[in-house]
């Protein structure tokens, strides 16, 4: 006697209802674990920051100190 191959046979749109359920699911559970944690922040004073000035002031930049400033920065990784 030889073995069958059982096969799965999912049909496209079975498996898309599927994946979207557990998509929903993990966006609702995600959701929910945000609330439950939001309140073990406790209750610390939070400094005032002051916006920036608006409109901010325009400086005139030299095209090729920028572009030897954007090779270095970006060669070190900042």
């Amino acid at each position: 006697m030889e073995k069958e191959k059982k096969t799965l046979h999912l049909p496209r749109r079975d498996f898309l209802k599927g994946a979207g359920g557990a998509v929903a699911g993990l966006a609702l559970a995600g959701g929910v674990g945000g609330l439950l944690l939001s309140g073990c922040g406790g209750n610390a004073p939070v400094a005032a920051v002051s916006p920036p000035a608006w409109p901010a002031q325009y400086k005139k930049l030299d095209p090729d100190v920028a572009a030897e400033k954007g090779y270095k920065y970006y060669k070190e990784g900042g």
